[in-house]
């Protein structure tokens, strides 16, 4: 199947800009550990702690929230696209959101103390556990759920061209829920593959640190493997 995952282009995007300052109170390896461990949380778990927020220039604490429900939204849409449902409705996307938000909440990474190096940069290894997504849908899962409603509904697989855009919505949507309902059944079940390790590099910029989007890129590839390469 022709799947795919979009990179995290937003990821707490307005937490990157704010970067880390070096003018907090506390040693910059330990506000490079807050701010890591808070970006993961707050990204992932929608959970954001009061130190997170000191050591960046959020606004307030409903600044961070509105960037989790806007990872989270845009995470929904990486789901749909991947189970191959097109043009989903607004009640279907909304429970994709409480989906990937439920897959997340099993998220499982630690982070190492950070260690600043000679250049004035600081780097901060992250150790994560990536969530299989085939332990919550396999390939043949995703078949045998859509061959079903294909048989229930009396449609053969090339005759999806002869429906009316009503019907085609209404088993679209059928198929999107299934789909969901059965990762939901699986939660319980959720597998996860070899530990790896990534380094995240912050730069200093005149004391001013930024976290570099490459490795924050791998750290959102790893921690739910849709495609088990890191079974």
């Amino acid at each position: 199947m022709n799947r795919w995952k979009r990179m995290c282009a937003a990821l707490a995007a307005a937490a990157l800009l704010a970067g880390l300052t070096a003018c907090q109170s506390g040693s910059v390896t330990d506000n490079a550990n807050t701010y890591v461990q808070g970006l993961l949380d707050a990204s992932y778990l929608g959970e954001i702690s009061p130190d997170y927020l000191k050591v960046t220039e959020y606004a307030d604490r409903e600044a961070a929230e509105a960037d989790y429900e806007a990872y989270m939204d845009q995470e929904a849409e990486d789901l749909l696209s991947f189970l191959l449902v097109s043009k989903p409705s607004q009640a279907v996307a909304q429970r994709a959101q409480e989906v990937i938000r439920a897959i997340y909440s099993h998220a499982q990474y630690t982070v190492a103390p950070a260690v600043e190096l000679e250049t004035g940069d600081v780097t901060v290894e992250v150790t994560i556990s990536p969530i299989e997504f085939s332990s919550l849908l396999s390939d043949k899962e995703l078949l045998e759920i859509r061959d079903r409603l294909y048989q229930a509904a009396g449609i053969r697989s090339d005759g999806i061209s002869d429906l009316t855009e009503e019907e085609y919505q209404a088993l679209n949507e059928a198929y999107a829920n299934a789909l969901l309902d059965r990762i939901e059944d699986q939660l319980p079940q959720l597998v996860y593959g070899k530990a790896l390790t990534i380094p995240l590099q912050l730069e200093n910029m005149g004391g001013y640190y930024s976290l570099e989007k490459t490795g924050l890129q791998a750290v959102d590839q790893v921690m739910l493997d849709y495609f088990g390469q890191f079974a």
